[in-house]
């Protein structure tokens, strides 16, 4: 018997990748919600802020090293159309891991200010200096990184629905939570009109 062909990812796979888009959520909202709000605001969601940041280094590592062991559903796109959605997808994870970078290097504290803590336990090491650039020209590499990384998203998101509401070729689906991870394949066999064993004119 020949096995199914898969149609969603591994569970592992999509779990990390809803987590991502989880932890992306809650660190736009906080980077330009309270974290631009007035006197020290900043300081008082930094730690959070980085700590979603660690977080989601994580997850993308995790995933990555996750991704070299997993098959993808069993799908026949063009030649193009996988070109072009690896190519994407390597720059997606290209801008986030830049962000996240810029963002750690970026981090100078004040004087007299408590170092900041992940989840208020670890603490977060210090930045090396790298070459003539400072934190400050970091945080602002980052800031216009963050944007760019949106448009990205943005992307990928409107892609996502062409997929589900145009093509409906099962990409968005690949993605879903539910029970049928494999396709159900029923081979049906023709049975001649003529044919009938144990027919009482088949007689020597």
């Amino acid at each position: 018997m020949r096995e199914n062909p898969r149609l969603h990812w591994h569970f592992g796979i999509r779990l990390l990748h809803w987590l991502t888009v989880i932890a992306l959520a809650a660190q736009i909202a906080i980077a330009f919600g309270p974290m631009n709000g007035p006197g020290m605001a900043t300081m008082n969601w930094l730690p959070l802020h980085m700590s979603i940041g660690v977080t989601i280094l994580a997850i993308i590592v995790l995933r990555l090293c996750w991704r070299i062991f997993t098959h993808p559903p069993v799908r026949q796109p063009k030649r193009t159309v996988r070109f072009a959605t690896s190519f994407f997808h390597v720059f997606l994870y290209a801008m986030i891991l830049a962000v996240l970078i810029t963002g750690w290097l970026g981090y100078q504290p004040m004087p007299f200010m408590p170092p900041a803590r992940l989840f208020g336990n670890l603490p977060v090491p210090l930045p090396p200096s790298v070459g003539a650039l400072s934190a400050r020209a970091f945080a602002f590499v980052h800031a216009k990184l963050v944007w760019i990384l949106l448009g990205f998203i943005g992307a990928h998101v409107l892609g996502a629905l062409v997929h589900f509401v145009l093509l409906r070729d099962g990409v968005m689906r690949s993605m879903f939570f539910n029970r049928s991870n494999t396709a159900s394949r029923e081979q049906k066999v023709p049975v001649a009109v003529g044919d009938k064993a144990g027919s009482s004119g088949d007689r020597p």
